[in-house]
């Protein structure tokens, strides 16, 4: 298994598994913290967050923000869609993942499909044979999330300030 940068090892650790929807909810939040700091929203302001569905992506989010639902900081919209807005001191931020993101976290879902597919009636040794496929993909498909540009992955939705 490919070991993780930190702060994607934390998201996976929150998150009970790897996967890219986590990965690239942690993206998201990175991009739209690194705009609000660019706009220069004072830190000293409470921040708010809003993802526009429920995916693994929450928590990528909270881990990044520290941001949760518990405390009220982090809310889930049932929008259906991909995006994250960011509040900060008047200042807002909304980001969205791209095309070609949605598209790498879908052929995984698809491969997965394909690896869970009659999985209770599998004998132990084809479950960890198809459970070594999947973490081969994933060590493949991470890396190239953690590592691309934002431009590939997040698409700038809109910042305006006056929240």
């Amino acid at each position: 298994m490919t070991e993780a940068p930190e702060i994607f090892a934390r998201i996976y650790e929150r998150h009970g598994h790897r996967c890219p929807m986590s990965t690239l909810g942690g993206r998201l939040a990175m991009a739209a913290l690194g705009l609000l700091a660019d706009a220069e929203a004072s830190g000293e302001d409470e921040l708010r967050g809003y993802y526009f569905t429920r995916t693994c992506a929450v928590d990528g989010v909270a881990e990044v923000t520290g941001l949760t639902e518990a405390d009220g900081g982090l809310e889930v919209c049932p929008d259906g869609r991909h995006a994250l807005r960011l509040e900060r001191g008047g200042v807002a931020v909304e980001v969205e993942l791209t095309e070609k993101a949605m598209q790498m976290a879908g052929e995984y879902r698809r491969f997965c499909y394909e690896i869970e597919a009659g999985w209770d009636d599998l004998d132990e040794e084809e479950r960890r044979v198809r459970e070594i496929r999947r973490q081969a993909w994933l060590d493949t498909l991470l890396p190239r999330l953690w590592q691309a540009p934002d431009h590939e992955l997040v698409r700038v939705v809109r910042e305006d300030a006056g929240a």
